[in-house]
């Protein structure tokens, strides 16, 4: 157990927030009508793709020890804050998610991130 404990502990936290963060990018965009703008349905693929680039060259040019577990963890912070987003966003009259599309969100992404870490895994081990 305490192995586990010290793995979770020896994830770059800072990072892991962050990367969360910037993918948070994609729903301002939409709710800002910046998506529309630039044309729907590519522009949200587009703005994801480009995201998910960012965050594989972040952790291979830190060089980053875990990226698999980082990358899924950075998916599961950007669910976190896209739910909490969502939650201030009903403030101001947008629909809540219900409960099974919180669980998708965070499911979802932390299963990208983990995809995403696979990848860049892979390419680290190319850089070796």
């Amino acid at each position: 157990m305490s192995n586990r404990n010290t793995a979770l502990e020896s994830l770059p936290w800072g990072l892991i927030l962050g990367l969360g963060a910037l993918q948070l990018v994609r729903p301002l965009m939409s709710m800002v009508g910046a998506l529309d703008a630039m044309g729907k349905p590519w522009s949200p693929v587009a703005v994801t793709v480009i995201i998910a680039i960012i965050w594989i060259g972040v952790v291979v040019a830190k060089r980053v020890a875990q990226p698999v577990l980082t990358l899924a963890f950075a998916g599961i912070a950007y669910g976190i804050f896209a739910v909490a987003l969502n939650l201030i966003g009903t403030m101001f009259g947008a629909q809540s998610m219900a409960a099974a599309g919180i669980l998708g969100t965070l499911l979802f992404n932390g299963l990208l991130g983990l995809v995403l870490g696979l990848i860049a895994l892979g390419l680290l081990k190319l850089r070796k």
